[in-house]
């Protein structure tokens, strides 16, 4: 039976993808800050499922607590099947976590690159899915306010979190090549989920009409669950899929010095806490 990591796990997508997963028979690692969310979707899950459903309570915007994630997992599993970077949210307004980082860029980009790198560490193959968005395009990183310090912008803040997961999917891609693991990204659509809820009331109205168009979270799903289930493209590697289908990124994507760059960033503020 595989074993699959699945952060922001408790509603939208990522409830999906566990749902699916576990009738697939995959034995599950579940992480959020929402201990009580936790709590009823491993319940909802195990009575459904003849399957071994463990969850963590923590914060992913948290260097300290992607690093306490990785510790406590890999402690109980020698290793891992998947890793499904899925959790993420935009903030409409600028918040810096804790640890005095952005808040879009900790959670929707550090996490990814640090659960990625962590998992890695084992010895066994491990297929990391990073959930980016069509979001993306029409965009660029200035890698002078990483941060987003100056003239904030949720929606662009968010668009650029999803370039820099293309840009670590790419990068990770390089650093995999002469091994078996591998790691691919995708679009899911435009979903009808709690997706923007934690802002203001004006934002959240604005994105429920701009989600009331959209699909519904089984279908956001499907294509992660391609990307696991399919085993024609299991060794497909480097990679952005949207509705199933291989398709090119934005042309500034592919640039190799700016996945570098923000490679050798996140490095940087991730030796900070190891």
């Amino acid at each position: 039976m595989p074993t699959t990591v699945i952060t922001g796990s408790t509603s939208g997508i990522g409830l999906e993808v566990a749902k699916g997963l576990a009738k697939k028979n995959h034995n599950l690692i579940l992480v959020s800050r929402n201990l009580e969310k936790l709590e009823y979707t491993k319940s909802f899950i195990s009575k459904e499922n003849k399957i071994h459903c463990e969850i963590y309570q923590h914060d992913l915007s948290l260097v300290e607590d992607n690093i306490s994630f990785y510790e406590k997992v890999s402690k109980r599993f020698k290793n891992i099947d998947y890793l499904i970077n899925n959790v993420g949210a935009i903030y409409m307004n600028r918040q810096e976590t804790s640890e005095g980082l952005e808040k879009t860029f900790s959670l929707n980009h550090m996490s990814y690159f640090i659960l990625s790198k962590m998992f890695l560490k084992q010895k066994e193959r491990l297929r990391i899915i990073n959930v980016s968005s069509e979001a993306h395009r029409k965009i660029n990183l200035n890698f002078e306010d990483l941060q987003n310090k100056k003239n904030y912008n949720g929606w662009y803040a968010y668009k650029k979190s999803k370039l820099a997961n293309i840009y670590l999917t790419y990068e990770l891609h390089r650093h995999l090549i002469t091994t078996q693991s591998t790691v691919n990204c995708l679009h899911p659509g435009v979903v009808n989920t709690n997706f923007a809820n934690d802002n203001s009331l004006h934002y959240k109205i604005m994105a429920s009409i701009i989600k009331y168009f959209g699909i519904s979270s089984s279908e956001g799903a499907s294509t992660i669950l391609y990307l696991v289930n399919n085993d024609d493209i299991k060794n497909a590697s480097g990679l952005y899929f949207n509705k199933c289908i291989p398709q090119e990124t934005s042309l500034v994507s592919y640039d190799e010095k700016c996945s570098k760059k923000l490679w050798d960033y996140s490095e940087k503020i991730l030796s900070n806490y190891i």
